[in-house]
């Protein structure tokens, strides 16, 4: 077999993370599925949604409440996941229409906080309009939820922890901002981002090249992210940090 037979076989190591628009509709009225559209409340209402969906309350980056930085407090993801009618045992389902960029976003916090069954609908909005799937107005009923957030400080990689692994090597930051904020041509669009250019070592491949724009947004097949990444000279050996 030749080396690209063999990577022609080559899977999504946790395809559960994804599921296809079809799959969410035939399971929309399970009771133990929370689908939340992550685009923003202003989306959600006006634009419309998928049915049974609820619209997240804040901005999908779920930045500290007080401070406007990091993550939400513990509590604070709490208070709104379980708005949002979010229980220990359900699964969430979450979408946008940006690519993922921000449904993705959502689900570090949920896993961060200890939610393992939560996934991305594959191509979001974009994918569920192309399917011709129904689409609505209505704000359904929200029972609330008894979700409990169990941080996990581990799944952050800090400066501190971070350092010594670029510094023997062990470590390699995997940069998927933009090329001008990645070479400081642009400051980042954040007002936590406190310097330009990227880390040290750090290897570029900007997020967008991972989703396939002309199919509904979706995410690329594993085996194209898999020789972009080999193209860019990641290190499947290492430590890879991506930021």
């Amino acid at each position: 077999m030749s080396l690209d037979d063999a990577r022609a076989d080559v899977r999504y190591a946790r395809p559960e993370l994804l599921v296809e628009p079809i799959w969410v509709q035939e399971h929309a009225s399970d009771p133990n599925i929370v689908i939340i559209d992550c685009d923003g409340y202003e989306a959600f209402d006006t634009r419309g949604h998928i049915p049974g969906a609820v619209g997240l309350p804040v901005h999908p980056y779920f930045r500290d409440v007080e401070t406007g930085e990091g993550v939400a407090t513990a509590e604070q993801t709490e208070t709104i996941l379980r708005g949002l009618g979010v229980n220990q045992d359900s699964k969430v389902i979450l979408y946008d229409s940006q690519g993922g960029l921000l449904a993705s976003r959502v689900w570090w916090v949920l896993w961060y906080y200890g939610h393992e069954n939560s996934a991305l609908i594959n191509g979001g909005w974009p994918a569920w309009i192309a399917s011709r799937l129904p689409t609505t107005h209505d704000h359904p009923q929200v029972t609330p939820g008894n979700w409990t957030a169990t941080e996990h400080e581990e799944r952050i990689a800090s400066c501190d922890l971070m350092l010594p692994g670029i510094q023997s090597g062990d470590t390699v930051a995997l940069d998927v901002r933009s090329v001008e904020e990645w070479s400081g041509q642009k400051p980042a669009p954040n007002i936590t981002n406190q310097q330009e250019g990227h880390i040290p070592g750090a290897i570029h491949v900007e997020w967008l090249e991972f989703v396939d724009w002309d199919n509904a947004t979706r995410f690329k097949p594993a085996v194209a992210i898999l020789r972009r990444l080999e193209q860019a000279g990641v290190p499947f050996d290492k430590r890879l940090v991506p930021y």
